[in-house]
C-alpha cells in the first residue's frame, strides 16, 4: 500500500559524475511520514561512458519518474548526454548543481564562482550542514582537493593536488625503474621502503597526507589566531577510507558527502 506522502513525493536519483566513475544513491520517502527521505540502495558504475549501455542499474526504475540530482565534473558534454540518456530511460528531467556566490549558509570564496569545481562547493555545503564550525574537507579522488571553511560559513579557498592513481601513472609514462603496481590498505605502514614497491607505496600516500595535515594545522593556527574552535577534518571520496586511517589528524569519514550537498544546491 503507498501511502499519501509516499505518492505526493517522487523518488530521488542523485549521482557523483566525477572524472573517472560515477557514483549514485538512491532516495525514497521515510516511511515515518516526516515528509524526509532516506537512501534505499547506492553503488557505483563501470567507468567508462555509462550513458551509452543499453543496461543501467535495476533499482533506477523501481520508482516511477524518480527525480534525479547530479553533481557532474565531466564538462558540458558529459552533462548533454547523462540529460540525454535519463530522459530517454527514465522519462525524467535532470537537474545539474551549480556553484552560486552563498548557498545555505555557505559563501564562496572564489570571484568567479563558476570556476569553482561544483564536487568540492556539494561537500563544504554538505559540511556546513552538519556542523557550522571551522572545517577542512578533503576529497580523494582523480585529484585530493582541500577546501577550508571558516567558522562563520566562510569558505577560505583550498588546494587541488593529483590523486594516488595520476600520481602512480606519472611515475609509469615519466620512469623506467619505478613501474610498481598498486599495493594499499588501511592503516598499512609508512615507514621507509626497503624495496621499489615499498618506497612507491607508501611514498604516495606520503604525499597527499602531506598536503592534508600541512593544509589542516594551516587551518588550525588560524583558528587559534581569531578565537574559533579547533577544526574538524572531513574526508571523502574513493581513496578517502585509505587516507582516513593512515592520517595523524582525527578525521570524520563521509562516504556521500557531495551527493548530500544536493539537498541545499537543488532543495
Amino acid at each position: 500500500m503507498v501511502s499519501d506522502v509516499e505518492r505526493d513525493m517522487p523518488a530521488i536519483l542523485e549521482l557523483d559524475q566525477g572524472n573517472t566513475r560515477c557514483k549514485w544513491r538512491l532516495l525514497a520517502p521515510s516511511k515515518d511520514r516526516s515528509g524526509g527521505f532516506s537512501v534505499v540502495e547506492r553503488g557505483a558504475l563501470a567507468r567508462g561512458p555509462w550513458w551509452e549501455r543499453d543496461v543501467l542499474p535495476a533499482a533506477w526504475f523501481l520508482h516511477p519518474q524518480p527525480r534525479v540530482r547530479v553533481a557532474n565534473v565531466a564538462g558540458s558534454e558529459v552533462e548533454r548526454k547523462i540529460s540525454t540518456c535519463l530522459r530517454q530511460q527514465l522519462c525524467a528531467d535532470v537537474e545539474f548543481a551549480r556553484v552560486t556566490a552563498e548557498c545555505a549558509g555557505v559563501h564562496c570564496a572564489y570571484e568567479e564562482v563558476h570556476r569553482l569545481g561544483v564536487d568540492r562547493w556539494l561537500a563544504v555545503v554538505a559540511v556546513h550542514h552538519r556542523d557550522p564550525g571551522p572545517a577542512l574537507v578533503v576529497d580523494c579522488g582523480s585529484a585530493v582537493t582541500l577546501d577550508l571553511l571558516g567558522g562563520d560559513g566562510r569558505h577560505l579557498g583550498g588546494y587541488i593536488v593529483p590523486g594516488l592513481g595520476l600520481m602512480r601513472r606519472a611515475l609509469y609514462s615519466d620512469t623506467d625503474a619505478v613501474k610498481v603496481e598498486s599495493a594499499f590498505a588501511e592503516r598499512m605502514s609508512l615507514a621507509p621502503g626497503e624495496n621499489t614497491a615499498d618506497a612507491v607505496n607508501r611514498g604516495l600516500p606520503m604525499m597527499v597526507l602531506g598536503a592534508i595535515e600541512r593544509a589542516y594545522d594551516y587551518l588550525a593556527h588560524q583558528c587559534v589566531l581569531t578565537g574559533l574552535p579547533t577544526p574538524r577534518l572531513w574526508m571523502t571520496g574513493g581513496d578517502g577510507a585509505l587516507m582516513a586511517s593512515l592520517c595523524d589528524r582525527p578525521s570524520q569519514l563521509v562516504e556521500d558527502l557531495v551527493m548530500e550537498g544536493l539537498a541545499f544546491t537543488n532543495p
